[in-house]
């Protein structure tokens, strides 16, 4: 890579200055306070993180979200973009969401806990990707109610755990929703309006996978990037010729993290995303600077490099990009 001009990755959007030559980041991005569940995407010439807010010390208390930006990857800005007094609805876990862009709007993905209910999946909506938002619905996009009509179950308990949605827009402008965990993805073709379930939904759960579906493209091959095994997990992929599989095993990206003593066993979260010609794999550490753990988790940046057989190399964390 070189400081020169250059198209701005996975955007399209106008012409961007690659990171300059002999720079160099640090993992875990910040130290200042927790962040976990990192979920890229790029918009014209910046790259962008969205998070959520670790608070807890032997639980997960997540009560908003984070925005991560960089237009260099080098230098990052924070700020709570988001947060769960958004969703009136709903009463604690922020935990592992996605934004996208479809048109002119940006549509954040987050599950949360429905108050008298279980975990279930809302939508946030704004003009810009740093907001501000505002619950697109008013309610749950996914709940055990909705599973229930919509997948035939007869039980809550009988359903997905409904957490960790992925949403894909693909080249036709079709956008897709994963979510799942403990062992179980779902899969399905959101309406136009972003907002909306038509078809029925169906477990589509790939070869290992635990839970933190990540669906991108590449090359006209769809990957799917996700914890697997169980905490503490690796990051693996499996690949499809369709958003909805069946899937190919691919490999495995990442091994599991250093636990922290004491702690219970490490998570793991993945996303990536591709920008001026590099693509880059996020995850969260939870044995960072601080002393960490499992509920004080840290996010990280490393280069993500392909095979020419379109299959993805493993890579070990490092202490920070470099150009």
């Amino acid at each position: 890579m070189s400081g020169s001009p250059a198209s701005a990755g996975s955007a399209g959007q106008g012409v961007c200055t690659l990171p300059v030559v002999g720079s160099k980041g640090k993992n875990p991005l910040f130290s200042d306070q927790y962040s976990a569940d990192p979920a890229p995407f790029v918009d014209g010439c910046t790259f962008y993180i969205n998070c959520g807010h670790d608070e807890g010390s032997t639980g997960f208390v997540m009560k908003e979200w984070f925005l991560l930006s960089s237009s260099d990857m080098v230098t990052w800005t924070k700020k709570v973009a988001l947060t769960l007094k958004d969703f009136k609805w709903a009463d604690a876990n922020a935990w592992a969401g996605q934004m996208v862009k479809k048109g002119s709007k940006y549509y954040w993905y987050v599950p949360v806990n429905e108050a008298g209910s279980g975990m279930a999946i809302g939508v946030a909506v704004a003009d810009s990707p740093s907001g501000p938002f505002k619950d697109a619905l008013g309610k749950a996009l996914v709940d055990d109610a909705f599973e229930l009509s919509n997948m035939g179950f007869k039980t809550p308990p009988d359903t997905p755990f409904t957490i960790d949605p992925s949403v894909f827009v693909d080249s036709d402008g079709q956008a897709y929703l994963h979510y799942g965990s403990f062992g179980r993805m779902v899969g399905v073709k959101l309406n136009a309006d972003m907002i909306s379930i038509s078809d029925k939904m169906k477990e589509i759960t790939p070869q290992g996978f635990f839970e933190a579906a990540f669906l991108t493209k590449r090359e006209g091959v769809y990957y799917e990037i996700y914890a697997a095994g169980q905490n503490p997990a690796t990051i693996d992929y499996s690949t499809s010729s369709g958003p909805l599989g069946p899937w190919k095993y691919g490999g495995r990206i990442l091994d599991a993290l250093p636990n922290v003593s004491g702690q219970d066993a490490a998570t793991s979260h993945p996303g990536v995303a591709e920008f001026g010609g590099q693509w880059y794999l996020v995850y969260h550490s939870s044995n960072g600077p601080n002393g960490g753990g499992t509920y004080k988790r840290e996010v990280a940046i490393d280069k993500l490099s392909f095979n020419a057989d379109g299959s993805i190399q493993k890579l070990k964390p490092s202490a920070g990009l470099s150009f």
